[in-house]
Order: C-alpha cells, then structure tokens, then sequence
C-alpha cells in the first residue's frame, strides 16, 4: 500500500533540515562570541586593562569570592560591584606578571538561550563566570572567583 504525504512534506523536510543546520551555526558562532568575551574578561584581568575589562563586563556585574576572615577564620563574602572590578582591574589587582606567559583556558560548561556559565583556568586563579547576551553582544554579569592553592592544582 502507498502512504500518502501531504503534497508540501518534501519542501517542509527541506525546510526543517535548513533551519536545524542554520540553528547548528548559530549556537557555533554564539560559543565563538561566549569564548571571546571570557577570554577579554581573563586577559583584562592579568593584564590590568581596565579599559577592557569595563567593555567586557555588564554594568550591574559583580565579582564575589569567599575568604577567611583574618581575624576569626571565619568565611566571609568579599564582594565587588562593576566599578570597583574595572578599578581593581586597572590597578593591577589580578596581573600574572611573575607567573610566565599567560597560560589562559576558557570552557564552557553550560548554555541556555541567552544566557551561560563559563570557566576561566589561569596559573593563578579560577574563575566561573556567568554571562548574558546584551545589546546583541555576549557580556559578563557575575563572577565567583579563587586563587589556585599551588602551581599546578588548577582544574583540568
């Protein structure tokens, strides 16, 4: 018996399969966006262009890590708002000068829409950051943060 297809099911095939490949560049050139912009938030950082780092990073972005308070040992929240990451940035805070040559890896780990989470691995800290699609550009919002507890105990 021959099964019957609606007489525009080639053409809608045709049409499916263009949009999943289209979709397939998109969601490429997105990761090639998302890998840049972490890649200028690393490089800003260990290299205090401020400038930079203020063009990477989203105006209500924040850069928060957990320490030990010096005094009790207790852990405390140190936090950053956007304008003092840009400030800090230009002060040096974050420069690798004395670790070699800039040894920097970008992953990322997960992605949905407009939004992602990606890990930045250097010889000195590991950053995960968390970025969002804004005026058609990929920019980071938030950042949690660490230094590496010796040469050679950064994440794989």
């Amino acid at each position: 018996m021959r099964r019957k297809y609606p007489s525009g099911w080639p053409g809608a095939v045709v049409a499916a399969l263009l949009l999943a490949f289209a979709g397939a560049s998109v969601l490429a050139s997105d990761d090639d966006a998302v890998r840049a912009a972490a890649m200028d938030y690393a490089e800003a950082w260990t290299t205090a262009d401020g400038d930079r780092m203020a063009r990477v990073l989203h105006p209500q972005a924040t850069m928060r890590r957990v320490v030990a308070d010096l005094l009790t040992g207790e852990p405390r929240l140190q936090f950053m708002d956007a304008a003092t990451v840009v400030s800090a940035t230009r002060d040096g805070a974050g420069r690798e000068g004395d670790a070699g040559p800039l040894n920097l890896r970008v992953a990322i780990l997960d992605r949905h829409g407009d939004m992602t989470v990606a890990r930045v691995v250097s010889p000195l800290y590991v950053h995960y950051l968390q970025l969002v699609r804004w005026d058609d550009r990929w920019v980071v919002l938030a950042i949690l943060w660490s230094t590496v507890a010796a040469p050679g105990d950064e994440p794989q």
